[in-house]
């Protein structure tokens, strides 16, 4: 395996050396330890991969912060070569071509006088009054949209432009909790000082799925195929991983990851 490894990046690298490469605008948002802004710099795991992403295939990548409600709408518009951390979706495929990479799961974050045994989304809709504030333009599974449906139609939900404002209106009182990955809502507890003041849990309604990049279809096919193995490759030297444990930690790293990177690997197109 490490040979094997060892080639595919010799490869890579040479590839980057002898044919040019034209420069890529990667779109990111505010996404917690995914992708943030701080001090004027970028940080976050989705950022480190597209950065070690521009060092394997040896194409400039520039990355473009956009609130995440505007950013599709500049990749769908050809403004964008990449997206940062993307769900699948059928108007995405359109678009672009999508290259898996790592593994999400929404958990239901409440306050704690909030917060209560709630095993799915349903249950919460039935049982509790608190109120959820989410981002506009995150993806959610189908069944989780019907809740949602379900708590707007009782004026418990309401969007608003990124998860920055989510937590700043959860601290306001304005809001019991949020719908976020782990990856997303540490940070803004650590930032807004909530830590022990909320519990997370993972609910019926949204599964483990796989996160991806998208990369335009005006893209040419030999330049994504030097994208896809040059990221097959990060994942397969387990670089993902140590990207998230820097930011959560190995324990979080090492549960997003029970059972090794081979789905995502298999989700892989073959000819992009």
């Amino acid at each position: 395996m490490t040979l094997v490894l060892f080639c595919l990046a010799c490869a890579s690298a040479s590839a980057a050396a002898t044919e040019p490469c034209p420069p890529a605008r990667a779109g990111i948002s505010d996404l917690g330890f995914t992708a943030y802004q701080e001090n004027g710099q970028f940080g976050g795991s989705n950022v480190d991969l597209l950065r070690e992403l521009q060092r394997r295939t040896g194409c400039p990548i520039e990355l473009i912060w956009f609130p995440h409600g505007r950013l599709y709408a500049q990749f769908y518009d050809g403004q964008l070569e990449l997206t940062g951390a993307s769900l699948r979706t059928p108007e995405r495929d359109r678009y672009g071509i999508w290259l898996p990479y790592t593994y999400t799961q929404f958990e239901l974050v409440l306050r704690n006088d909030s917060a209560g045994k709630f095993h799915s989304l349903a249950e919460f809709v039935e049982h509790s009054k608190a109120r959820l504030n989410v981002p506009r333009g995150i993806s959610y599974s189908p069944a989780t949209l019907v809740q949602m449906q379900r708590l707007q139609q009782l004026g418990r939900l309401e969007f608003v432009n990124d998860y920055q404002a989510v937590f700043r209106k959860i601290v306001a009182g304005r809001a019991e909790g949020t719908l976020a990955s782990p990856t997303i809502h540490l940070r803004y507890q650590r930032q807004h000082q909530l830590l022990g003041q909320m519990r997370a849990s993972f609910f019926a309604e949204s599964p483990r799925t796989i996160v991806g990049l998208y990369i335009s279809k005006q893209v040419p096919p030999p330049i994504r195929r030097r994208y896809v193995d040059s990221l097959r490759s990060i994942i397969s030297d387990g670089s993902v991983q140590r990207y998230n444990a820097h930011y959560l930690g190995e324990e979080i790293s090492r549960q997003m990851f029970l059972g090794g990177v081979q789905d995502i690997l298999d989700a892989m197109p073959r000819e992009p």
